[in-house]
């Protein structure tokens, strides 16, 4: 159960603009923005550096979704670990590739671009990091320094995510629930500490 309670949006008319361009890139508004609004302009800034990471980036946005994910179960954050699996899949990823994205390494369903920079999210999300110099050795054989910075703001900001939904153990919202129940195994996935009886 959630540590801090989801404010309610009818009492949030000054996020109003924030909370609906964030329902609008996930299709609903999810419980961590709703507990984060207790600072209202905080909320407003990095809801807006999220967005403009993925609506600037020149990297195809189903793949940073990967990133994410990847980046989000590095760090044992099984909310975000269902919310970018899901998104991952709205914006067009097969199921069998997200289902398989552990297998990153060997699976043939990623190329060997995907392999580098999955293997640099899972790297680049441990605490201490554990990416080194040949990281970026192998990230510069299939991207430039434009898309490495992509590839990091994305990590970067799952950084603030995952400690965040950890923390506070945010109710998952049945979308995201619903997808990673059937798409993600129990060997890497459960809901745990993001349960809520009254979400069903």
């Amino acid at each position: 159960m959630s540590h801090l309670t989801p404010l309610d949006r009818a009492d949030l008319p000054q996020l109003e603009p924030t909370l609906q361009k964030t329902e609008q890139f996930l299709g609903f508004l999810p419980n961590d923005v709703l507990t984060m609004a207790r600072m209202p302009e905080a909320t407003a800034a990095f809801m807006e550096f999220c967005i403009a990471i993925y609506t600037t980036a020149t990297l195809p946005v189903p793949f940073l979704h990967l990133i994410g994910l990847v980046s989000s179960a590095a760090a044992g954050c099984r909310y975000c670990t269902a919310h970018t699996a899901n998104k991952a899949a709205e914006d067009g990823v097969e199921q069998a590739k997200i289902s398989a994205v552990w297998e990153y390494e060997t699976n043939p369903l990623f190329t060997e671009p995907e392999r580098v920079a999955l293997q640099f999210a899972n790297d680049a999300s441990q605490v201490p990091t554990q990416v080194t110099s040949e990281n970026f050795d192998a990230l510069r054989e299939h991207f430039d320094d434009n898309e490495i910075t992509q590839l990091l703001m994305v990590i970067c900001q799952f950084g603030f995510w995952n400690r965040w939904n950890d923390n506070v153990a945010t109710t998952l919202e049945l979308t995201p629930r619903k997808f990673a129940s059937e798409a993600l195994d129990s060997e890497h996935w459960e809901l745990g500490k993001h349960a809520d009886k009254s979400v069903t």
